[in-house]
């Protein structure tokens, strides 16, 4: 049988927890928070700075909830629950964006569709690149999906921004 990765593991003790934590979330990342986070935010910036709030909240119930697991099982856990939140967003506001462009033609559609493919290429090569550079133990385990938080957040508040300009 084979052996689950740390992460994995804590992953799926979360997942598997019957006791809803904040805002209904078994991770301890409460997605309305996050959704006023950025909702009360009065720029791309300021919303930007909305990546990674969660993070004290996850790891002070992962804490709470399970005070034998490791800090860094706890820490990569909490970082893909909150990174799973922002690809959530990135989904509603790319089908969103995608509408409006396919009703202003077919050529913005294709455009906005290439640029997203391109787009997860290099988040992905990106943040390989630094799972690399910060080393193969854990600062790299805990950079690569730190990585991918950050810049998932910041092309949802891209692709907001565009929709924002185009309605």
């Amino acid at each position: 049988m084979p052996r689950l990765h740390p992460a994995h593991l804590a992953a799926i003790l979360f997942a598997a927890s019957p006791v809803a934590a904040i805002g209904g979330d078994a991770s301890g990342v409460d997605p309305q928070a996050l959704a006023q986070c950025i909702s009360n935010a009065d720029s791309d910036g300021a919303r930007l700075d909305c990546a990674g709030t969660a993070q004290p909240a996850c790891i002070a119930y992962a804490k709470s909830r399970y005070p034998e697991m490791n800090p860094v099982d706890m820490q990569l856990n909490c970082l893909d629950a909150e990174w799973q939140y922002w690809e959530t967003e990135l989904t509603r506001v790319y089908t969103e964006l995608l509408a409006t462009e396919e009703a202003r033609g077919a050529d913005r559609a294709a455009a906005l569709r290439r640029m997203e493919r391109d787009w997860i290429s290099f988040r992905d090569a990106r943040c390989a690149y630094d799972k690399v550079t910060n080393g193969r133990g854990t600062g790299g385990a805990v950079a690569e999906p730190q990585c991918k938080l950050n810049e998932t957040a910041r092309q949802v508040i891209l692709l907001m921004s565009y929709q924002r300009d185009r309605t």
